[in-house]
């Protein structure tokens, strides 16, 4: 929280928020109750900051979307004094305009929809981009498919992945024609078909496919210049003290602890400082 007597030190705030995080009310509840104007960092051109009053705050809303950079960091030194500037992120401000600034991140929450609780026709805005794993979710549990079919069309999820991820958790015959079809046909018929093979009734915990453990022997084979299919071999050719030694040399702890060896720890050289009644 930043308090109002930081406003009042001759420092400019910069504001980091998603869509109504509540940037803009942040930034006048800092006017502390003086007159302010807001001007939008693209429309600086003719913005005169010398005949602008001393008195007045100002706010500077979006400087990561096509600012006149030059403009806003004479801004900030000639006016330090009740200034704040937004953005949507940090990453898209010049770096010169964020080193001369007090940063202050409001996070993404929307408030917009807690002012909308009290509205009896409240329509909820429900984002479209989502990751797999928000998609997943809303394939296996939202009743609305019509929804759940824009919302792959929007997001385009690689077909393989989308699947790979809802199999586990249902019947795989309900998905099998939908599999059947994903290379086939036009990708919007598919995100059709997987949206409406299934009716979003799942209870319960979601489950997901585990990652696969690879067998170490190919790479074992590699470092020690065999074949793959050669591997039955190291077990005999162990037997020769001269083989098991270059076998160590070779391998890694863990490489050598799969074919039942032991590879000795690498001795530390220590250097003993001498005292001085030593050197006379």
């Amino acid at each position: 929280m930043i308090s109002k007597k930081a406003i009042s030190r001759e420092m400019t705030i910069l504001l980091v928020g998603g869509n109504g995080s509540g940037k803009t009310t942040t930034a006048i509840e800092l006017m502390n109750g003086r007159p302010y104007k807001i001007i939008y960092a693209n429309e600086l051109d003719n913005f005169d900051i010398y005949s602008y009053p001393k008195e007045y705050g100002l706010i500077v809303e979006e400087v990561g979307f096509k600012p006149n950079t030059k403009k806003i960091v004479n801004i900030i030194n000639v006016k330090r004094k009740y200034l704040v500037l937004t953005s949507l992120n940090e990453k898209d401000v010049s770096k010169s305009i964020v080193n001369k600034c007090k940063r202050k991140m409001l996070g993404k929450k929307d408030f917009r929809q807690e002012n909308m609780v009290y509205s009896p026709n409240k329509n909820v805005v429900k984002s479209k981009d989502m990751g797999i794993f928000d998609l997943t979710l809303e394939w296996l549990k939202n009743k609305n498919r019509d929804e759940v079919c824009q919302l792959l069309k929007h997001n385009k999820p690689a077909d393989i992945q989308i699947l790979s991820w809802v199999e586990p958790n249902i019947n795989t015959e309900t998905i099998s024609f939908v599999d059947s079809i994903k290379r086939k046909w036009n990708k919007e018929y598919f995100y059709e078909m997987l949206a409406y093979s299934y009716g979003g009734t799942h209870r319960g915990k979601l489950k997901f496919n585990k990652r696969r453990t690879y067998s170490p022997v190919p790479k074992i084979c590699r470092k020690l210049n065999l074949k793959h299919n050669e591997a039955y071999l190291v077990k005999s050719l162990l037997e020769d003290n001269e083989y098991k030694q270059y076998v160590i040399n070779k391998l890694d702890k863990d490489e050598c602890k799969i074919l039942g060896l032991k590879k000795p720890r690498k001795k530390r050289e220590t250097i003993r400082k001498l005292k001085m009644s030593e050197l006379i």
